[in-house]
């Protein structure tokens, strides 16, 4: 889905934001039912983030989850290993076959293009092709 199609799409039950863009962030709370949750998987590292968490948001009693890939809830470490989760993980990649999401290949002396497209919503994944110089 192109990021300018959430509007038409949603409401959502769960949204997961990946992006590390506060934009995305408020898209997702924008974007997410009633008693539903966001899930923060990106870092945002040092970055001040600004929301609107007024009345709208308050009143439809949404959830914000950070999700924190390098340790796991306690309740679950028992069941979950490095090596499991590791081997789940690579599991669900090959299956979902990320590739396929690309939607446009640039060179990176078009990385101008390739943001403006992206903060267009016109695109929703770019991949930078590296040449290398013989």
């Amino acid at each position: 889905m192109k990021p300018n199609a959430a509007a038409l799409a949603g409401p959502f039950d769960v949204s997961i934001e990946v992006s590390g863009n506060p934009r995305a962030l408020q898209s997702a709370i924008d974007h997410t039912s009633n008693n539903g949750r966001i899930i923060v998987g990106s870092w945002y590292g040092d970055t001040d983030v600004t929301l609107k968490l007024g009345i709208d948001f308050h009143r439809s009693d949404k959830q914000i989850q950070a999700s924190q890939v390098s340790t796991i809830t306690p309740a679950l470490s028992g069941l979950w290993n490095k090596d499991r989760r590791f081997a789940l993980t690579w599991a669900l990649v090959k299956s979902l076959q990320p590739s396929k999401l690309i939607t446009k290949r640039l060179t990176l002396n078009e990385a101008q293009q390739a943001y403006e497209l992206l903060d267009e919503g016109g695109e929703i994944a770019i991949c930078f092709v590296y040449q290398q110089k013989n």
